[in-house]
């Protein structure tokens, strides 16, 4: 990989042209849920309605045209944004591009007007909560999985937070 993909990705805001990609990389990025979870992650139907009640923002892989490397799922209510879905394809894995989007994310909801960045993390994914840790976000709840049909064993999701304000302008 390329120093500069590395240290500054582009980051755009996703279109409905990229939701075969999204569809592709986010299953691609979650196939290491099969131990937990049956089936896809996502399919360009719930892309579709995601991208009516939020916003996806992608990584273009710049050697393949028409291909995406990650992306980030947003959605803001009142003063807490929502990022889910963080994807990157596992052959881009480890190269920043996580971090990258998960900026980008903050720096919108900051300019929205948020106060706190939420994430929702399946409890059986044990490596993710130190790398979220790591950006910032501190577990505060536990919610019941979405789509218990789906789960292959008891699960639940850990809600994480993040302040995106000092404490005193909280």
């Amino acid at each position: 990989m390329s120093p500069e993909t590395r240290s500054n990705p582009v980051v755009r805001a996703a279109v409905a042209a990229d939701i075969a990609e999204i569809v592709r990389i986010t299953n691609r990025a979650y196939v290491v849920e099969q131990f937990c979870l049956k089936g896809d992650r996502t399919d360009a139907e719930d892309v579709a309605a995601r991208m009516r009640t939020g916003r996806f923002f992608v990584v273009d892989d710049p050697q393949h045209v028409g291909s995406l490397r990650a992306l980030v799922y947003l959605s803001i209510e009142a003063d807490r944004g929502y990022l889910g879905t963080l994807s990157v394809d596992p052959d881009h894995q480890g190269s920043g591009l996580a971090r990258a989007l998960v900026t980008v994310v903050e720096d919108i909801c900051r300019l929205e007007g948020c106060r706190f960045l939420d994430i929702s993390v399946v409890n059986l994914r044990k490596e993710l909560f130190p790398l979220y840790a790591n950006l910032g976000f501190a577990p505060v709840a536990t919610l019941p999985f979405p789509r218990p049909e789906k789960a292959m064993q008891p699960l639940h999701l850990v809600q994480m937070t993040k302040a995106l304000r000092d404490a005193a302008d909280l």
